[in-house]
């Protein structure tokens, strides 16, 4: 083929196409629509839960030559809904409602990006800005009212600041019973403050049965866990877990011991230790001949906490003495119960390790 013919026949039809796009293309983002809106960040400030939804308006204007459709809204959150027209004629306006509903609003003030999505090759999308604060109607000092661990017939008291928000008589705050008769609480105004104390107080009466299922003592007893409700006039509640741990007169951690697979001809050891809230004395240990327990309190630096009076222990474990499967106990017994405190304790010593065969045997 010719170098005419390749000219004629493809050279200039091909540019001619393209010149054909580009106008059209230019065409059609000249007679387009554009939107633009009045503002890109509506910030509704501190928004008060308990009055509701709130409602803020934007403008959105098509600047352009054609009507332009909204295709769909993403509003980027749970808590706002966008209203408004499908489609805005050229050079007119629409008005769009943003619907904040405070209930479902995060504590923390991060703003939402919402998208308007549209046909115009020109403003294709459109993000607008949404910022809010909630400013609950009541709220609580703590998430949770921890006792953490508790003796048996001692009485325990925590205070937890209640702040109302909404103008309220103390009269018209009720707090709801607890399946726990240990527990008993109380309402009072905060004299440094405009807020309420709520006094909570637990008292654990003694268990006659001091042992488990398996004759043990228990070491550390079942957790209480109730659930304290603060209820308003409005039908509004709060409410507050109460968490707490029965325990011993003395505990022991880690509540058992466990050297796990171990090599034959070493001495592995462990450490526990015996707290107590009041001073106290270990005064007999009883343990397997392969098990030398050494109180090593005088070598260990004493916690900063000194509320609690604490003992530490080592745990040695003679592999030569001892059968390859370990599983024995620990019992102790201290001046602050009569009931022994019993460590389990467990190891094993692989198969390709020398152990603690029968005693040795002559001709």
């Amino acid at each position: 083929m010719s170098k005419r013919k390749i000219l004629t026949t493809v050279v200039i039809p091909a540019l001619l196409i393209s010149g054909l796009i580009v106008i059209l293309v230019n065409n059609q983002r000249e007679f387009s629509g554009e939107l633009v809106l009045s503002e890109t960040r509506l910030d509704f400030g501190t928004v008060p839960e308990w009055e509701g939804q709130v409602t803020q308006t934007v403008l959105a204007q098509n600047i352009g030559n054609r009507p332009i459709h909204i295709n769909r809204i993403q509003t980027g959150c749970s808590y706002a809904e966008i209203e408004g027209p499908n489609v805005i004629p050229s050079n007119t306006e629409g008005t769009f409602k943003v619907l904040l509903d405070p209930q479902i609003l995060p504590d923390d003030t991060t703003p939402a990006t919402a998208i308007f999505f549209t046909d115009s090759p020109k403003t294709p999308q459109v993000y607008l800005t949404i910022v809010a604060s909630v400013k609950r109607f009541a709220t609580l000092s703590a998430e949770v009212c921890d006792f953490g661990e508790i003796l048996p017939e001692t009485p325990y008291e925590r205070r937890i600041k209640l702040c109302v928000n909404a103008p309220l008589n103390q009269q018209e705050i009720r707090l709801l019973p607890s399946e726990y008769p240990m527990l008993t609480w109380d309402i009072a105004p905060d004299l440094r403050s405009e807020c309420f104390i709520i006094t909570i107080q637990l008292r654990v009466p003694k268990s006659n049965r001091e042992v488990n299922s398996e004759g043990h003592p228990y070491n550390v007893g079942p957790p209480i866990s109730a659930l304290l409700t603060v209820a308003f006039p409005n039908e509004r509640t709060l409410t507050l877990p109460i968490v707490a741990r029965i325990v011993g007169p003395v505990t022991v951690k880690p509540e058992n011991l466990s050297y796990g697979a171990v090599n034959g001809g070493t001495i592995p050891s462990l450490k526990f230790t015996l707290s107590a809230k009041i001073e106290f004395t270990v005064l007999s240990i009883q343990a397997s001949n392969y098990l030398e327990i050494v109180d090593i309190s005088n070598t260990v630096k004493p916690k900063t906490d000194s509320s609690r009076y604490e003992r530490w222990f080592k745990v040695s474990w003679d592999i030569s003495k001892s059968p390859s499967l370990l599983r024995e106990e620990i019992r102790m017994t201290t001046s602050v119960t009569s009931l022994p405190i019993r460590i389990p304790v467990y190891g094993y010593i692989r198969a390709d390790q020398p152990t603690n065969p029968s005693s040795p045997q002559t001709e």
